[in-house]
């Protein structure tokens, strides 16, 4: 009598990040990932090879996170979906419901306000840019940077321009961001966090936005001289490589 086969477990399908390599966005919800110890696979689209992200989503863009047979956009809706279906992992929002309120005040400024700062100068300075280009471009082929670098060029600065920073002279930009920073740096004395006495995604949003001028941008000697931020960031760059 022949023994009948054992039925094989089922394998949970993997988390699949889809994402551009310098995406603060992307490295936002990686950094997410990261911190509730969830494994993932990344499947980049640099390069040219972003006109693919286009067939991803209604708004193609980037990041798009596959899991559980469901396909997610935007990284505060993949946030909110995370601590949804993985209660028993850290939380990135915070249970009480004031808290919750200011941790999302601060993942809204820093997706609607702050990236433009970060866009800015990344367009606008060029070593930022050219770094940035590098970044975009890992793993294609080199012939490729110049029309991304075109290209960003011609619809970063027409974004800029109609959300107004564009129009701004590049000191008083500079000012305004500088004035960004000593208020992130003025919050970050209390706890070491944005909000709270824990990490939540406040800190991952906007951390996120300035660890990418931090990678990229002479900037960076503004943000590590704040000695609260300076810790802060030394704290959230584990869950990031820069």
């Amino acid at each position: 009598m022949t023994t009948p086969p054992r039925p094989t477990a089922v394998q949970p399908s993997p988390i699949v990040l889809h994402q551009w390599e310098a995406s603060p966005f992307c490295r936002k919800v990686a950094h997410m990932l990261k911190f509730k110890g969830l494994p993932y696979e990344v499947v980049n689209y640099n390069g040219l090879r972003g006109i693919m992200a286009l067939r991803l989503s209604q708004v193609g863009k980037l990041p798009v996170l596959d899991v559980k047979g469901q396909r997610i956009q935007d990284s505060t809706r993949i946030a909110r979906f995370l601590d949804e279906h993985y209660p028993g992992t850290p939380a990135l929002y915070p249970a009480d419901p004031r808290s919750r309120a200011q941790v999302e005040l601060w993942e809204d400024w820093a997706d609607e306000v702050l990236y433009w700062f970060e866009g800015y100068f990344r367009l606008n300075d060029p070593q930022a840019l050219a770094q940035f280009i590098t970044l975009m471009c890992a793993g294609r082929p080199k012939w490729e940077q110049a029309p991304l670098k075109l290209l960003l060029k011609v619809a970063g600065g027409m974004s800029i321009k109609a959300q107004g920073l564009g129009r701004m002279s590049a000191e008083n930009v500079k000012a305004e961001l500088l004035r960004h920073l000593d208020r992130i740096d003025t919050t970050l004395a209390d706890t070491g966090w944005l909000v709270g006495p824990t990490q939540t995604v406040a800190d991952m949003a906007v951390g996120a936005q300035l660890l990418e001028v931090v990678r990229t941008s002479p900037l960076r000697d503004e943000i590590l001289r704040r000695p609260h931020m300076a810790r802060w960031i030394a704290a959230l760059r584990p869950q990031h490589s820069l």
